[in-house]
């Protein structure tokens, strides 16, 4: 699924918090993200639902028809219903968006705050408990972690928590070291001197 602008993003925020309203009024709040989280993973396997989702091409009434026969008995009629009004209005392309702004939600109620972390290698149990402490104090939630290895980080730790990112990977102070360098440079050459000159 493509990422949304900033209306896109509005948008799909009115739809999850309806769907969130109608969710708890039905006892169904964690059921219906699940199924949410549910149909965005498998959107991002399967290319041709993800194209069927998103598609200019398909005309509204036979999506509305596919939709019903691919989910209706295997999914909850909130959810059914729920993307057949994005199919009505033309917005089933922000199904990603609304599960992220219903989750975003479920978790205020809940006094949860969404985490993901990315280190070069996996967690050990004593920075994760360091980590999950951190936040709580900075941020008073609790924090639900979805923790990714990426090795091109070196060392560290990428973190974004809710919507902000905080870098403290070995990676990010090469680069800052190398800008550093290249700045310094950059000026002495400017300014005439050697820039080996005290090295």
């Amino acid at each position: 699924m493509q990422p949304v602008n900033e209306i896109g993003a509005a948008i799909a925020a009115v739809y999850a918090k309806a769907l969130l309203g109608l969710a708890e009024g039905a006892g169904a709040r964690d059921a219906v993200l699940e199924e949410l989280d549910g149909l965005v993973v498998y959107a991002g396997r399967d290319v041709e639902f993800d194209r069927f989702l998103s598609s200019t091409v398909i005309d509204e009434e036979a999506r509305r028809s596919s939709l019903e026969k691919m989910l209706r008995g295997r999914a909850s009629d909130l959810v059914v219903d729920a993307l057949q009004v994005l199919n009505r209005k033309g917005r089933l392309e922000l199904l990603g968006e609304v599960a992220h702004q219903y989750r975003v939600a479920v978790e205020i109620i809940k006094q949860q705050v969404e985490v993901t972390v990315k280190t070069a290698s996996p967690l050990t149990e004593s920075l994760r408990a360091m980590l999950v402490g951190a936040i709580k104090t900075r941020f008073g939630q609790e924090p639900v972690l979805t923790e990714r290895v990426e090795s091109s980080l070196i060392g560290g730790m990428v973190a974004w928590i809710g919507d902000e990112k905080f870098d403290f990977s070995v990676s990010r102070k090469l680069r800052v070291v190398k800008d550093k360098l290249l700045a310094r440079a950059s000026h002495e050459l400017h300014s005439g001197r050697s820039y080996f000159e005290g090295v």
